[in-house]
């Protein structure tokens, strides 16, 4: 009361449990009053003390509120994780934003490290001049943290959170930003953005303008958990460019690819000009093999194959002349997983659907016949245990049957560049592809033990019925298998030369492995040639015969491959016999 004496003052503080004091009440008397007694004391000590209870209970249920927004919030932005249509800008610009909002904050900026930089660099988003203008902004120039006296700068090198209550007061704070801006400082709290790999980034937020004139250390821990969130989101934000510069780079070298997997114009043109040749009379036999004088009709007779199973009206030929060339062009140069090879696997599958046109639907008959040929697109000359024995590409790529799912998609790059099929619908060509997939994984030994069994079984209890889908798949499985083992169904020389073929490329292996300083399994170790006879014939007892025998149950026109195998087993033992006759002599 103004101009009239106090006789006496009580001041009480008002403060949390916690110990922070956030107000004062001071009482006084005039000089017609009294003086405040021990009681007055008392009363006002635990009407503050409630009132400082009740502040601090609303204070955090405020911040509990705020924490729940932000976790809502932050749910919403882990959503956005997984979209590929949220560009940097907008996602930085929604998270400072946000943190304003839950902070009372009236600025915010963003730091993003650059790591590629030796220097201590950054981009900085950064709010626009204009008022109406909420969203943050990737500036042109680079902030050198190295040089740079801000606090962005401290925490950046630091990795430090700093909360300054009175920015001109504080010798950290570069009072001379303001004085270029324009801007008045009064108060900051900036925290680093922490990664597995150190600091990815620094988030800044400037002047408290609600609930106080400096940031709080609730502030702080809201601030804490909002970083975190902050370090996903730049995370995610980095891989995903990332990936996007990996799918460019990915597309080019496609393109690159399909250029360089073109048939060379020469070859085409001679494919076309020559698209027959002369079929030897033995030609639909399983015993058959090319000539090797011949080689270079291979693909006039793939194409008579295809068109022995597949109508000329379906096929566009030239499209087809085309998918033969560029698959013959990306078989590699191997002594045994070669397009001679591939050829051989094609010639058995013709055979086999060439007797049983009828018991086979149309699409079948399309994708049999090209997985056949496509069997072993771009194989290395290494097994799978052994790609996933040195952590080659293909086995991070895939979780089985590594080889068969690349050759599988070999086959659908040159499939996808050239129709070789006419007017087929979508869920045609989709089926195609299924079918195409089905085979060409089939062809993994691992599976085959396993469609074996199930097939025999069913065999064996009489249950087998070509209506059943399953028991379908079971068949076109063995009959891969059967193709892709027929090398072993060639009279002794043919035989014997494929075989010395496929050990040429196992001694490879085995090579590699004694230098990694493993033992490699018998046969793949040039040591141990003279078990060349026995280790053929345990193949051909174990998993050749075994599944020829299987598949002339289903398909009893194919039994000539069973009886060649058993042939070829037992030109194997004699040679061993002669062997030990030789010793005992």
């Amino acid at each position: 009361m103004r101009g009239e004496a106090i006789k006496s003052v009580l001041c009480v503080p008002v403060v949390t449990p916690d110990g922070d004091c956030l107000a004062v009440i001071e009482l006084f008397t005039l000089m017609n009053q009294g003086n405040f007694s021990k009681d007055d004391l008392k009363i006002t000590i635990v009407v503050t003390g409630w009132m400082g209870a009740a502040i601090h209970q609303n204070q955090q249920r405020v911040a509990l509120k705020k924490q729940q927004e932000l976790n809502e919030y932050l749910l919403d932005l882990t959503k956005n994780y997984f979209s590929d249509t949220v560009q940097m800008e907008k996602m930085i610009s929604d998270v400072v934003r946000f943190a304003k909002e839950t902070l009372g904050a009236e600025r915010g900026s963003f730091f993003i490290i650059d790591k590629e930089n030796e220097e201590l660099v950054a981009d900085l988003f950064d709010e626009g001049i204009d008022d109406h203008d909420t969203g943050l902004h990737k500036k042109n120039t680079k902030i050198r943290f190295g040089k740079e006296r801000g606090i962005a700068g401290l925490v950046a090198r630091t990795g430090v959170s700093v909360n300054i209550k009175d920015a001109y007061n504080d010798p950290r704070f570069n009072k001379e930003i303001d004085q270029k801006t324009g801007f008045t400082t009064k108060s900051i709290l900036c925290m680093p953005i922490m990664g597995v790999e150190g600091i990815l980034g620094v988030v800044q937020v400037v002047n408290k303008i609600n609930g106080g004139t400096f940031f709080t250390s609730t502030d702080e821990n809201l601030f804490k958990t909002f970083s975190v969130y902050c370090a996903l989101a730049l995370h995610y934000t980095k891989v995903n460019i990332e990936m996007n510069k990996m799918m460019h780079v990915s597309n080019i070298s496609l393109k690159l690819l399909r250029l360089q997997l073109k048939p060379c114009t020469h070859d085409m043109d001679d494919f076309i000009v020559h698209p027959d040749t002369k079929i030897p009379s033995d030609f639909y036999q399983f015993y058959w093999y090319i000539n090797l004088n011949n080689f270079g009709l291979m693909p006039q007779y793939v194409l008579y194959m295809i068109l022995q199973v597949v109508h000329v009206s379906e096929i566009n030929i030239k499209n087809m002349m085309q998918f033969i060339l560029s698959a013959r062009k990306l078989y590699r140069n191997n002594p045994y997983h070669n397009f001679e090879h591939a050829f051989n696997v094609c010639h058995c599958m013709h055979a086999i659907l060439r007797r049983n046109l009828k018991k086979f639907s149309v699409i079948e008959l399309k994708s049999l016949i090209i997985a056949a040929l496509g069997h072993d697109l771009d194989h290395g000359g290494f097994t799978n245990n052994f790609l996933q024995l040195i952590n080659d590409d293909l086995a991070q790529l895939y979780d089985e049957s590594f080889l068969e799912n690349h050759h599988f998609r070999v086959t659908m790059t040159i499939l996808n560049d050239c129709e070789i099929y006419s007017n087929l619908s979508e869920n045609t060509y989709r089926m195609i592809n299924k079918e195409i997939k089905e085979a060409i994984l089939a062809t993994d030994l691992a599976l085959y033990f396993k469609f074996r069994a199930k097939l025999a079984q069913i065999s064996n209890e009489g249950l087998f019925d070509w209506g059943n889908s399953m028991h379908r798949t079971y068949v076109k499985a063995i009959m891969m298998t059967s193709c892709d083992l027929s090398g072993q169904c060639k009279p002794f020389f043919v035989a014997k030369r494929i075989t010395d073929n496929l050990y040429r490329e196992f001694y490879h292996q085995g090579d590699m492995e004694k230098k990694m300083g493993l033992h490699p399994l018998s046969i793949m170790d040039r040591e141990k040639q003279h078990t060349i006879p026995e280790d053929q014939v345990q193949f051909l007892n174990i998993v050749v015969i075994p599944c020829v025998d299987l598949l002339r149950v289903v398909l009893p026109n194919t039994e000539d491959l069973y009886f060649e195998a058993c042939n070829l087993r037992d030109a194997w033992q004699d040679i061993i016999n002669k062997r030990e006759e030789r010793k005992m002599i």
